[in-house]
């Protein structure tokens, strides 16, 4: 199939241009080709976000009579996401420059501004405008000024007078351009697809200094009067001021991290982002390209991950039927099911988890049934103890009651083998009739085939007086869901899926790269404001998703000879050079 394709129409399709006139608009960062720009227009209208803001505008005009506005809401997202794809970032001296220097009259036109020969400053502040008033249409914290650091009384005011009706505007806003770039993913990778997804959440660092202890315990809903508060103001600024002017922030901790756990915390937001992932691994012979795109987003302070993740699920799942493995790290399994799991198993979804040291062992009793939760996995009750626990022996450094020695990883290994008879089978996927959504039938395991223990007294359970027979359809109880994965934790179909989320680090280490959209970098995001950010955000994911595209498209076109491979050759030492032979003998003079 690769053989028939054609690289430049391919492109044509996604971007309007063929390969060659791609890689010089990236290149030059200047004038580009009107079919090009073109492109980025139609992601823009076909958003529908330009039309949902001129609504809500006209919902918000007092009277009919007014100035006509200079640059429409529709430039300003074009223009932004030229700067995102050109790795300008969101610097409204970059958007100043791209509209004094970079576009044509006929690309002036197409979005409905006056060409007119004026100096960057001039459109500087024209296009600042013109996103104050795109801005205060979808900010939550539109009642608040952001030019002064607040008190933390005032703090906790703009927190309190946060309206979630703009909230939601927002959140629809960047999905409904996220969603307007995936809409661009050809048919065949569609059909392709086996609905697996990796979720996760990167920071979003932002200019100035970390916020105070202070900020971040009344964050927490400790009284602003509590002794505790009182204490940590001692590092708020002079006169009781926030230490970042940007109240909407808030602080990104890296001691929870494994690779970054020494590193300072840092002001910051934070970016959910749902990828499209391969638990099983790509076909390369078969399907030579996987465009990993960025599919569902959320935005929000660090850790705050209450409703963003579900959000940006229930986002991916609108544009794609199939429903597969959503692999996740701890901290989305650590939820309270109804704000994740459950919503999303009710969706279809099942899991990848890992889990924290204390979450090892039984995880839940499913009502109504002798079976128990155990690692993510329905097991019968009758399961000896020993099997139930040791996982979370082995985490907690607690011995063997048994024998009094430490849990050993061959130990566990056993015990992950020795489980499998007692494990409940399953029938077919989760259901999605709306009267049964989220229930999925199994089975109880053959009583001759286990040795079952009675879970109140210990005592062996012959297999004639075992009741465990026939099945059940498991409802989507919260507890129960909450860590229920698709494979049991530690076996090699769960290290294969979970290790498939570094797909999602792979996105995540691509959006940060200082070579395309640079999220990583805070200067290229000098604006305050969540709303400010939440844009940028979106308008570089939109951006990631267009290079992924075209990598994609490149891959598949090329021919199976060109195509780059590792090598095969094998390392050896003998032929490298200063290397000292591998002799034990006295060296010998030189002749």
């Amino acid at each position: 199939m690769t053989s028939e394709l054609n690289l430049d129409a391919e492109l044509r399709n996604v971007i309007g241009v063929g390969h060659f006139a791609y890689k010089r608009a990236m290149a030059v960062t200047g004038e580009m080709p009107m079919d090009l720009f073109n492109s980025f227009v139609d992601i823009v209208d076909r958003s529908g976000v330009p039309q949902a803001l001129q609504k809500w505008a006209g919902q918000e005009r007092k009277k009919a009579s007014g100035r006509k506005a200079l640059i429409p809401f529709r430039a300003v997202l074009v223009v932004e996401l030229i700067s995102a794809v050109w790795n300008k970032g969101a610097q409204y001296a970059e958007f100043a420059d791209t509209l004094a220097h970079r576009l044509t009259p006929e690309q002036f036109e197409s979005l409905g501004i006056r060409w007119e020969e004026a100096d960057e400053e001039t459109w500087y502040h024209r296009h600042w405008r013109a996103k104050k008033r795109l801005s205060t249409l979808v900010d939550p914290y539109y009642r608040t000024q952001k030019r002064r650091r607040l008190t933390l009384v005032e703090q906790v005011i703009a927190d309190a007078a946060r309206d979630e009706s703009r909230a939601d505007r927002s959140r629809w806003m960047r999905q409904a351009l996220v969603d307007a770039s995936v809409a661009l993913l050809p048919q065949r990778y569609r059909d392709r697809y086996t609905g697996d997804v990796s979720v996760d959440s990167t920071n979003v660092p932002i200019l100035g200094k970390v916020h105070s202890r202070a900020t971040t315990l009344v964050r927490r809903g400790i009284p602003i009067h509590s002794q505790e508060v009182i204490d940590a103001s001692t590092r708020l600024g002079p006169g009781g001021l926030l230490t970042n002017v940007d109240f909407s922030a808030g602080t990104y901790d890296h001691s929870h991290r494994d690779d970054k756990p020494k590193d300072p915390p840092i002001p910051a937001f934070e970016m959910d982002i749902v990828t499209m992932m391969d638990t099983e691994g790509y076909d390369q012979k078969r399907h030579p390209a996987f465009a990993r795109l960025i599919t569902g987003v959320g935005f929000h302070r660090p850790g705050n991950i209450k409703h963003e993740p579900r959000e940006a699920m229930h986002q991916h799942s609108r544009n794609f039927e199939q429903r597969g493995i959503a692999a996740a790290d701890r901290a989305f399994n650590g939820q309270k099911p109804e704000n994740f799991q459950q919503p999303l198993r009710v969706d279809g979804w099942e899991f990848a988890f890992d889990y924290k040291k204390d979450q090892f062992g039984v995880q839940a009793t499913v009502p109504g049934h002798a079976v128990i939760v155990v690692d993510g996995a329905l097991y019968v009750a009758y399961m000896p103890k020993r099997l139930q626990y040791i996982t979370y022996w082995f985490h907690n450094n607690k011995p063997d009651p048994d024998t009094g020695m430490p849990v050993t990883w061959r130990d566990i290994e056993e015990a992950i083998e020795a489980r499998k008879a007692y494990a409940m089978k399953r029938h077919g996927n989760i259901r999605t009739e709306e009267a049964h959504r989220g229930k999925q039938r199994f089975t109880y395991p053959d009583p001759r085939t286990y040795m079952a223990f009675d879970p109140a007294t210990g005592k062996r359970v012959s297999a004639a007086k075992n009741p465990l027979r026939g099945g059940f359809q498991l409802d989507p109880h919260g507890e129960v869901v909450r860590h229920l994965q698709r494979y049991p934790w530690g076996t090699a179909e769960w290290k294969q899926a979970y290790g498939q989320r570094n797909q999602v680090e792979s996105v995540n280490k691509s959006i940060k790269h200082t070579r395309f959209t640079d999220l990583e970098s805070a200067a290229k995001r000098p604006g305050r404001g969540e709303t400010y950010h939440s844009i940028a955000t979106a308008l570089m994911a939109v951006a990631y998703n267009l290079r992924a595209l075209v990598r994609a498209l490149i891959q598949e076109c090329t021919p199976p000879g060109k195509r780059r491979r590792k090598s095969k050759k094998k390392f050896s030492a003998a032929n490298l050079p200063n290397v000292r032979p591998a002799t034990t003998e006295a060296l010998a003079p030189p002749a």
